[in-house]
């Protein structure tokens, strides 16, 4: 993960209450309302059903008491605020004990479109409905577990697991292609892009995804499909570490993308 931001996250004052300026709530309502409609259609029915649940407002940032009342009567989990960004170890450990990370910042006007970073529209739009579903939120669990036990040089490998689930995950369901993983559903471009017939769209198969490389800057070229949410539970009592040792001894698989241009000394 990156160590410098511009943004800084936000403190909570002694009641746990973030201050969010009137032009704040507004970014947050234009980036709602628009994902909304971006979503319709193509957000898996567990995300959907989720949104019901953690029953965000449209109008102003949410407060993280809110969302954990939800969050703990449905799954045992809560959200944690943290820094605009963190490392893997403390990453690993928040969600090892069933604490979803929120960094307390959101986006400029100026990055409305796109942040390279997770804020907290991200976080809570992106990823906090599904956990409110057990399959999602238990593979999420083990998955902080696993990652916060292993060591610094397996983590990569790790990393690859969330990024192509919790963050770029889709299914393949009755009515078709369904997105899951909070990276597209947050994201206006990325949702369209999906269906657009240019990304490689394979069935999930955990070997292949340690082995395969990502980029977080650009369009996904590549995207992998469970059959449905409690495939991820399935994957969660996988003995990972042994297809970790597997996919260090098979090799990296050839990236679907262009290296990234150095910027000139």
């Amino acid at each position: 993960m990156a160590k410098a931001s511009k943004y800084t996250s936000k403190t909570p004052d002694e009641n746990g209450v973030i201050h969010w300026s009137d032009e704040e709530n507004k970014i947050w309502s234009e980036l709602v309302a628009r994902q909304l409609a971006c979503i319709e259609g193509k957000a898996c029915n567990e995300y959907m059903q989720g949104l019901k649940k953690i029953n965000l407002p449209h109008d102003r940032i949410p407060q993280l008491s809110e969302l954990n009342d939800v969050l703990l009567a449905t799954t045992g989990w809560q959200v944690a605020p943290v820094p605009a960004l963190i490392d893997f170890d403390e990453f690993f450990r928040l969600l090892a004990n069933k604490q979803f990370p929120v960094a307390t910042f959101i986006r400029s006007r100026e990055e409305f479109d796109y942040l390279q970073e997770p804020d907290i529209f991200h976080e809570i739009f992106g990823h906090c409905a599904m956990l409110t579903n057990p399959d999602f939120a238990e593979f999420t669990h083990k998955y902080g577990q696993l990652g916060y036990a292993a060591q610094k040089k397996d983590r990569v490998y790790l990393a690859r697991i969330y990024w192509f689930t919790v963050e770029f995950g889709l299914m393949q369901t009755e009515d078709g292609l369904r997105i899951y993983g909070g990276g597209i559903l947050s994201s206006p471009g990325e949702t369209q892009y999906v269906y657009s017939n240019t990304p490689e769209i394979s069935p999930m198969n955990v070997l292949d995804v340690l082995r395969t490389p990502y980029r977080i800057d650009i369009m996904q070229p590549q995207y992998y499909t469970i059959n449905s949410i409690h495939d991820l539970f399935d994957i969660s009592q996988m003995d990972i570490m042994t297809l970790v040792e597997q996919a260090k001894e098979l090799g990296l698989h050839d990236p679907k993308f262009p290296p990234k241009e150095k910027l000139a000394s």
